[in-house]
């Protein structure tokens, strides 16, 4: 027989699990988002964030693959820890800054669009009597604007038609022979 007491917490339970399905939460897992861009290649030079991007992309059903019609280059990600700004009783505050530059390209190489820049900003408070609590919270704060700008990329790429795209690389390569007969012709 159960008791009062476990009946109560029994009861707040279901209670508490119905209040959040009812909600709309649900555990983090596969996001389903119809991209129309299945396959896709990725490369750049910051292992990290090129890890934690794959691993985004994944999640939302693109595979990721060395021979992809379509491929992303991170050409650079830049970080700024700011300078000093208005101090005022031992504290002062910094902007922490992340930028990305990227590309899509096709399999060959003909870039698509302009490089792309993707960036976010926050700023950190210290306390100059605190630096080890400064430089955890710097490094945290860090990672989430690296997060921030993952699922921003990764809404941007999943974003793309593919008729968007098909039209984009006829323009490409309309531009890329234009190019080669003006270089001709002189």
């Amino acid at each position: 027989m159960i008791n009062r007491q476990n009946f109560g917490a029994l009861l707040s339970l279901i209670f508490l699990t119905s209040l959040l399905s009812a909600c709309g939460f649900h555990l983090r897992g596969k996001m389903d988002i119809a991209s129309e861009i299945s396959n896709l290649s990725v490369s750049g030079n910051n292992i990290p964030y090129i890890r934690a991007l794959k691993s985004a992309l994944n999640g939302t059903g693109i595979t990721i693959s060395d021979d992809a019609d379509y491929k992303f280059n991170l050409i650079s990600l830049e970080k700024d820890a700011g300078r000093q700004v208005a101090a005022s009783a031992g504290r002062y505050e910094r902007i922490l800054s992340i930028k990305a530059i990227y590309q899509l390209q096709t399999r060959d190489g003909l870039e698509l669009f302009a490089p792309m820049v993707i960036a976010n900003e926050r700023y950190l408070y210290e306390d100059k009597n605190q630096i080890n609590a400064a430089q955890s919270e710097e490094a945290y704060l860090f990672k989430q604007l690296q997060q921030e700008l993952i699922s921003s990329t990764v809404r941007r790429i999943v974003s793309m038609s593919g008729d968007a795209l098909t039209k984009e690389e006829a323009r490409a390569r309309a531009v890329v022979e234009a190019e080669q007969k003006a270089a001709e012709a002189q």
